[in-house]
């Protein structure tokens, strides 16, 4: 029985990095991702990214979705949504699907609204919109 909790903690937790913590490397995850502190590093993950408010990235990001609130210095891809909160600082390339921006986030790169997450989007909406499957 504490063997099961445990492994759905696990399974369903969000993995983060504090306020006042520094941390240097890569991560690579398939859960959400929440920072606070400092990172050093890429970061993929398969889940939700956030960088809170007091939040540093230096290195890139790939997500399924993101909101950010801190400072990045890096390419940031989410597959899905990107929301750049009114705190955001965006130094670097945006690509993503759809996005939203608060009155006073700062961003300083190229935007590409695309369909990032999945290559064959595009391509299944021309062939529907041309009655060819």
């Amino acid at each position: 029985m504490g063997k099961a909790q445990d492994t759905e903690i696990i399974s369903n937790g969000i993995n983060r990095i504090c306020s006042g913590t520094t941390f240097v490397g890569n991560i690579l995850a398939s859960s959400d991702i929440r920072i606070d502190g400092v990172l050093e590093g890429n970061v993929s993950t398969k889940g939700k990214f956030v960088v809170g408010e007091t939040g540093h990235i230096k290195g890139d990001i790939i997500c399924k979705n993101a909101d950010i609130l801190g400072k990045v210095n890096g390419k940031i891809t989410a597959s899905d949504f990107l929301a750049l909160k009114s705190t955001a600082n965006i130094t670097g390339d945006l690509t993503m699907e759809q996005i939203l921006i608060e009155v006073g986030a700062k961003f300083v790169g190229y935007c590409n609204m695309s369909n990032s997450g999945n290559p064959n989007k595009s391509k299944d909406a021309a062939n529907s919109a041309a009655g060819q499957k």
